[in-house]
């Protein structure tokens, strides 16, 4: 699924990829400036802003062993770097506590990370940014076949790969498939822009997290 979250109005979040896999805003601005690259962008406001992306078409599709998650996210302001909150650009899981994947702004200063749990075995990868309030790409990629878990920030691998992942158990939760948040009853709100979220069914290459990275 590919949600560029351009829409100028209305609050369905479209599915861009052609598989119909759309969700619903709430309480969500749209029209911000987006990445530079003539799309807009929608704005969520740190408290009741979200998208939910849940679909039974989502869940048939989705690999939990081999993925990728990406979007471009910026801060509301630079304050947000150091507000001591989680919060979270996406998430896709069957909870919040075992089986997930999720990128988020940590309680520490200035910090981003991606999670990945299966089985409530949780691996994790963290990058520190110099607060900026410019857009960044952020993205995690899974291969329970290789035994690897992997971020990238700007196109460039951060956090080292992690390793010895656990067994997804479970089915997409339909409170569980957010933007914007961790969950649809408003944990981790996001607090700025975000554009261009996307999931695949692979893990993508180095390369292809590069050219995702850029602003055509």
């Amino acid at each position: 699924a590919y949600w560029p979250l351009a829409e100028t109005s209305g609050s369905t979040v479209t599915d861009a990829s052609g598989n119909g896999r759309s969700g619903t805003y709430t309480a969500v601005t749209l029209g911000a400036t987006g990445i530079g690259d003539g799309r807009t962008a929608a704005t969520f406001d740190g408290s009741t802003s979200f998208a939910n992306v849940y679909s039974a078409s989502l869940d048939s599709a989705f690999n939990n062993q081999e993925i990728t998650l990406a979007c471009w996210m910026q801060v509301s302001a630079v304050g947000v770097w150091t507000d001591a909150a989680n919060r979270c650009m996406a998430h896709l899981g069957a909870d919040i506590t075992n089986n997930f994947v999720r990128i988020i702004k940590t309680t520490v200063d200035n910090t981003l990370q991606v999670r990945y749990a299966a089985g409530g075995t949780l691996k994790t990868a963290s990058f520190v940014v110099a607060s900026p309030t410019v857009w960044v790409h952020v993205a995690v990629t899974v291969s329970k076949a290789a035994d690897e878990v992997k971020m990238y920030v700007n196109g460039v691998q951060q956090g080292g790969t992690q390793t010895a992942l656990g067994i997804w158990a479970g089915a997409l939760g339909s409170t569980f498939c957010t933007i914007g948040v961790q969950r649809t009853t408003l944990t981790m709100p996001w607090s700025g822009n975000l554009a261009h979220v996307a999931v695949w069914a692979s893990a993508l290459t180095a390369a292809q997290i590069g050219i995702l990275a850029t602003v055509a």
